[in-house]
């Protein structure tokens, strides 16, 4: 039975170059000092993931949804052990064959046949296995008398199918893999779709990161919503998907954290009512409920542009007025090492109720010469 389990898990990775100082002081400088980037025993460090809590079992096919820099390469890499955690706990069961990259493990002074044993070998198959499936992948990478040459003096197309052919031989418990592998001409394309549909049909788990949204709404039954190294959502590809074209890759709504908010809503989305984020657009932006991470909508109960949005029952532009103020409020409680773009409006026209107070949040760049009110802490 394979199972994946994250605990707590966070990955720093270092900077490293021959003008670290100059570099150091160049990125803390336009870093601010804090969020993804900070400074370390002399270097800096750039936050990759940040505190993932992830478990998987048989059956489950997840989708990692989220834009450039979201970690989602960074979370299939720790799958695979190719980076170790920084903090937390990993613990896998079952073979995993890696997909980010096929050709990792081949020997280029080797030959065809040889890197076949090499590669098999370093997935942890054995040789007896790969005596058995031999004739097999030699014939799928269609490589004819270059089987027995080196691998140098292979173009890079025909390096990829060996490495395909080898690595869609195996059957693995879990599979990684990072948009879908297209490798070759036209013609092994087509003998590839097939090849890899049927891979991945054979294992029991499979993580797939991708831009396509058809493609994970083909493949997958399960989906995260990441953004700067943090999970913002875990569930049913719609249901993902649903928030991120409505709310975008934000913080401020997770399903888990207000169906515990609020019980009544539970209830319905169990009973197969609603789904969260559903319940939230249809309902609960109407209704003054306990959105997460210390935000509430009451905040909004003076603000005209939200107060208008929700007289028109337009609750995604509601949402998107929430989103714009939320990180702003000072009580709401962004994830560690969140950061907005420095040039983020910060929204001058919110007048929040008595004793609420406002703030910067880190990474936005007040524009010189502007006075703030006195509402934004200093």
């Amino acid at each position: 039975m394979a199972r994946v389990l994250l605990e707590n898990v966070s990955v720093d990775i270092p900077v490293f170059t021959s003008e670290t100082r100059s570099l150091r002081k160049s990125l803390l400088r336009f870093g601010g000092g804090s969020g993804r980037l900070k400074q370390e025993s002399g270097h800096v460090v750039a936050r990759a993931l940040n505190h993932i809590d992830l478990e998987l079992r048989d059956g489950d096919r997840l989708g990692l949804v989220g834009v450039n820099g979201a970690g989602k390469t960074t979370l299939l890499r720790v799958l695979a052990g190719t980076y170790p955690p920084t903090a937390g706990r990993i613990r896998s069961e079952g073979r995993v064959a890696s997909l980010l990259d096929v050709s990792l493990g081949l020997d280029y002074e080797l030959s065809g046949l040889q890197n076949i044993y090499l590669k098999a070998l370093f997935h942890g198959v054995s040789r007896q296995e790969i005596d058995g499936r031999l004739e097999e992948i030699i014939d799928f990478a269609d490589l004819g008398e270059f089987i027995n040459l080196p691998v140098r003096t292979y173009s890079s197309g025909m390096v990829l199918r060996l490495a395909f052919s080898i690595i869609t031989s195996m059957v693995p418990d879990i599979i990684l893999m990072d948009e879908w592998v297209g490798v070759g001409d036209s013609h092994f394309i087509e003998k590839a779709t097939e090849r890899l549909e049927n891979f991945v049909g054979r294992s029991s788990i499979l993580v797939l990161a991708s831009h396509s949204e058809d493609l994970i709404r083909k493949v997958c039954n399960r989906a995260l919503l990441m953004s700067q190294g943090n999970i913002l959502t875990d569930g049913s590809v719609a249901n993902v998907y649903h928030q991120y074209h409505t709310l975008g890759p934000q913080p401020f709504f997770n399903d888990a954290e207000y169906l515990a908010l609020n019980a009544d809503v539970k209830a319905a989305v169990e009973a197969g009512a609603f789904s969260a984020i559903g319940h939230f657009l249809l309902h609960g932006i109407y209704e003054d409920r306990e959105v997460g991470r210390g935000l509430h909508l009451s905040v909004f109960a003076e603000d005209p542009i939200f107060q208008e949005a929700v007289a028109r029952q337009d609750s995604t532009e509601a949402a998107r007025r929430m989103i714009a103020v939320a990180p702003f409020l000072a009580s709401v409680k962004l994830p560690e090492n969140w950061r907005l773009p420095r040039n983020t409006p910060i929204p001058l026209d919110f007048t929040p109720p008595p004793g609420v107070r406002l703030r910067i949040p880190p990474g936005v760049e007040v524009p010189e010469g502007l006075e703030l009110p006195e509402v934004y802490e200093r």
